[in-house]
């Protein structure tokens, strides 16, 4: 069997180990928060935000901001129909209704133009996605936020390190999200953050993050329904140290997509996503689309990289198709690269060489 070749995977280092057994030993009693206090400000300090809440996970930051924008039952909200799901659970916790629109093809993140169409007047805000790694369209998508009124959450999860037009992803918006899960470019295992430049946000966040306490009439005293959402301090070490290191994760990410880029650019039967104009992206997921032409399905070319021991990933299905939720709009350009999508290796334990082989097996394979 050949080495095998992870999807995704972190890059740690002495830092990380150093800065675990750090909190292992020190972030008990009166320092029980250090950790985790140190990985907001690091987060906020490197994205030029004023208020961060490190989170077990993503997913509950999302979940923070749906609940702080105080949606409701009576509300939708213009959602992406290609991301993992949590995106769009976020939004139904609170009780209203996401709306599934399209991507654009050339970068996978939501489409401008498809926003406008979908709005109406129980329209209140829009949860866009920066599509592994790459920048949305944050221009086009404030400007309609702004003639409609509407508040904006970005779903930065894997995006850490992307910038659109010089501004990094996460600080357009009333709300930015990111995650540490162990799949993307800084991880902690399970984590997540809420950034926000809004003071009255991010008060109504950290209540509801911490259980709605306020021991405003005694101790332990909780004032409003609320959550326990906060990181564990031993957790947010490893995000931290990670946090430190993000350009050095990024310049990495973005070297492997430059490998694949100048094996798989010309290779016919597929399309490689490259970052569009304005934009950054951290390339946290390289990704391709196969070709209509094709002989082979998409499943079929994952299984033959499979038997090779190299791990890639579908396309996210749409949605819109889950039971829980209702279809609006078709969305074919989500259906495409439902059907047709690939993200590529980009583990932090990849070497030239093991690149090397993905390209020579998949070039091999469609060919």
């Amino acid at each position: 069997m050949n080495k095998k070749i992870s999807f995704a995977g972190p890059w740690i280092t002495q830092k990380e180990i150093d800065y675990v057994i750090d909190a292992a030993k020190n972030g008990w009693y009166e320092t029980y928060d250090m950790h985790a206090k140190k990985l907001e400000n690091a987060v906020a300090s490197y994205l030029g935000v004023k208020y961060g809440i490190a989170t077990h996970s993503c997913t509950l930051a999302l979940h923070l901001a749906t609940a702080a924008l105080d949606l409701g039952d009576t509300d939708e909200v213009i959602c992406t129909d290609f991301s993992w799901v949590a995106t769009a659970y976020a939004i139904s916790y609170t009780g209203a209704k996401p709306v599934f629109v399209d991507i654009d093809p050339d970068s996978w993140c939501i489409d401008p133009q498809a926003i406008k169409k979908a709005i109406t007047n129980k329209t209140k805000a829009i949860m866009l996605v920066h599509s592994f790694g790459h920048p949305a369209q944050m221009d086009e998508i404030m400007n309609i936020a702004k003639e409609y009124d509407l508040r904006v959450i970005e779903d930065a999860a894997p995006s850490l390190g992307a910038e659109f037009k010089g501004q990094k992803t996460g600080t357009f918006g009333d709300v930015g999200c990111f995650s540490f899960q162990g799949a993307k470019i800084a991880v902690s295992g399970q984590g997540g953050i809420f950034v926000t430049n809004d003071e009255a946000i991010y008060k109504k966040a950290s209540l509801l993050a911490s259980m709605g306490r306020t021991d405003s009439k005694a101790e332990f005293w909780s004032d409003m329904l609320g959550y326990q959402y906060k990181i564990a301090n031993l957790t947010a070490a490893l995000a931290l140290a990670q946090v430190e290191r993000i350009e050095e994760l990024v310049a990495k990410k973005r070297e492997i997509f430059s490998w694949y880029y100048e094996r798989l650019k010309d290779a016919r039967g597929l399309k490689i996503i490259k970052e569009k104009k304005d934009c950054k992206s951290n390339y946290c997921y390289p990704s391709i689309l196969l070709q209509d032409g094709l002989s082979l399905s998409r499943d079929e070319v994952l299984k033959k990289l499979k038997a090779l021991n190299i791990h890639c990933r579908p396309g996210f299905p749409r949605m819109s198709r889950f039971p829980v939720f209702e279809a609006r709009y078709p969305n074919p350009q989500a259906e495409k690269v439902e059907k047709r999508g690939i993200s590529l290796p980009s583990a932090g334990n990849l070497t030239r060489e093991d690149l090397d082989f993905v390209c020579d097996s998949l070039l091999e394979i469609i060919e």
